[in-house]
């Protein structure tokens, strides 16, 4: 029996079950990230924050916008599987997991910096 080829190394098939899974959860995640997103700068003065404020939202504008293209991703893949939509899920994976590696690595400076001063 020949074996489904697997999407971007994960266990992830163009079954029917998988599709599905997918896209609900693609549908799950973008309500809530979307809001965020849309709330977030229609609410927010960037000229009234410090430089520092201003790195950390940006940052963290990033990562929540990075977690909304791949739910998009996985809603278009989810209901319709084009093969190109393949290509930017590939990338957005990609892009969140430099994101979360880039989190744990100021984590551990922190953690470093922390135990170093005695605080």
């Amino acid at each position: 029996m020949q074996e489904r080829p697997k999407f971007c190394g994960f266990n992830i098939t163009r079954s029917i079950q998988d599709r599905v899974f997918l896209g609900f959860m693609g549908l799950l995640f973008m309500f809530p990230t979307g809001y965020v997103l849309y709330s977030h700068h229609t609410a927010v003065s960037w000229r009234a924050m410090s430089l520092g404020e201003f790195l950390l939202a940006v940052f963290i504008d990033e990562v929540v916008l990075t977690i909304f293209l791949l739910a998009a991703c996985c809603f278009i893949w989810g209901v319709a599987a084009p093969r190109w939509i393949e290509h930017y899920f590939t990338k957005t994976i990609s892009k969140f997991l430099m994101a979360l590696a880039l989190i744990s690595l100021i984590l551990l400076g922190i953690v470093i910096y922390v135990f170093s001063v005695g605080v």
